[in-house]
């Protein structure tokens, strides 16, 4: 009886992984239509646009100076040895990116339902070439972070050279979550109302715009602990510790660890493949519900 569920669990876990494997290559397969979409994706958020694509630079500058104003102005907190701009444009910007792919990508397949429709193509494709479009954004914002953090504070460390790591990790995170969200979202409209209120929810625990020695300081130990299984927090902490020469987060190295590899990394492993399983199961009733 043990040899039997042994065997066929073995089996289960052979067609899973054998599924995953199909799946990636059919993304090498299908990346014209990736590409298509994505410029579609680019076309029709810039064209009718005045600014068109510097709204690319504008609006997440936007943003960083309303919060400067707000936390650093009035509020007054201060991040030790840092610009307080510096330390948002590297908690923002990735935010941003997170928070914009997820909400876009997740009502893609039913904003796209007229495509899907005239043209037979792979349903994952569709969350994917919007995220895609969402780390274009957000690349160039990036960019001028890294030219200014290498002006203002004395050159980079070599930590920068784990930034496409990090962005790799970031990106795969999003593209799981969105495998599940997607076609949730078909099936249960108030998804998407669901996830701007846990978003909000979420950007409040992850330190965006205050430092983590605040949140050490006001929360008894256990707690900060729990605070840091936040994956969120890992993965801004890992952006600052790229992007901000000598960042140092006054943790010991067990927390550090933790934050700035384990929970990520098993965080963005976990549910990439939810999402590939999630997506697995419900691929043949995407149609039907677009029919609706």
């Amino acid at each position: 009886m043990i040899a039997r569920k042994c065997q066929s669990l073995s089996i289960s876990i052979c067609e899973s992984i054998s599924y995953r494997v199909t799946m990636m290559k059919g993304i090498g397969n299908n990346w014209h239509l990736i590409y298509q979409l994505l410029i579609k994706e680019l076309k029709v958020r810039y064209t009718s646009s005045f600014l068109g694509f510097l709204w690319v630079f504008i609006s997440p500058f936007l943003i960083v100076g309303v919060f400067y104003l707000v936390f650093f102005r009035i509020l007054k907190i201060n991040i030790e040895g840092y610009p307080f701009f510096l330390y948002l444009m590297t908690g923002v910007f990735p935010w941003n990116f997170f928070q914009s792919s997820l909400i876009s990508s997740t009502t893609s397949l039913w904003d796209n339902r007229n495509l899907i429709r005239e043209v037979k193509l792979p349903h994952y494709v569709v969350p994917l070439s919007v995220i895609a479009n969402n780390l274009i954004n957000f690349l160039p914002s990036l960019f001028i972070t890294i030219i200014l953090s290498s002006l203002l504070l004395n050159g980079l460390s070599l930590y920068i050279l784990f930034l496409p790591f990090i962005l790799f990790i970031h990106f795969l995170s999003v593209v799981g979550l969105s495998l599940i969200l997607s076609p949730l979202y078909l099936k249960y409209r108030d998804t998407k109302y669901v996830l701007e209120v846990l978003l909000s929810f979420i950007f409040y625990l992850t330190p965006v715009f205050y430092p983590l020695s605040l949140v050490k300081e006001s929360f008894p130990l256990w707690l900060f602990r729990v605070y840091y299984l936040n994956p969120f927090v890992g993965i801004l902490n890992l952006y600052r510790y790229t992007l901000l020469n000598g960042f140092y987060i006054d943790i010991t190295r067990e927390e550090k660890l933790l934050s700035l590899g384990i929970i990520p990394v098993i965080f963005t492993i976990f549910i990439l493949f939810l999402g590939l399983y999630y997506y697995r199961i419900n691929k043949d009733k995407i149609n039907d519900y677009l029919a609706y």
